[in-house]
């Protein structure tokens, strides 16, 4: 899913718009009927403070975790 995630410059505190992709990771859960769905975000492109110019985001590998049910969980994903 395609959405802006405002992220703030850890040096001039100035606030951003980076554009992610968010993934919602199948996490275990004690009991049968909930199901626990974490979101984590990736940046679709490197992103510079409009500001000060300084990297705030950049596109990284995500390593899944390895004890979830997710079938790509053994993979990276991109």
């Amino acid at each position: 899913m395609l959405t802006k995630l405002r992220m703030k410059c850890s040096s001039c505190n100035h606030w951003n718009r980076v554009p992610v992709n968010k993934l919602l990771i199948d996490q275990p859960s004690p009991e049968s009927k909930v199901e626990v769905m974490i979101p984590m975000y990736e940046p679709l492109e490197t992103s510079k403070c409009k500001k000060c110019g300084k990297i705030i985001a950049e596109p990284k590998e995500i390593y899944l975790n390895p004890f979830c049910n997710h079938p790509e969980s053994s993979q990276v994903a991109r």
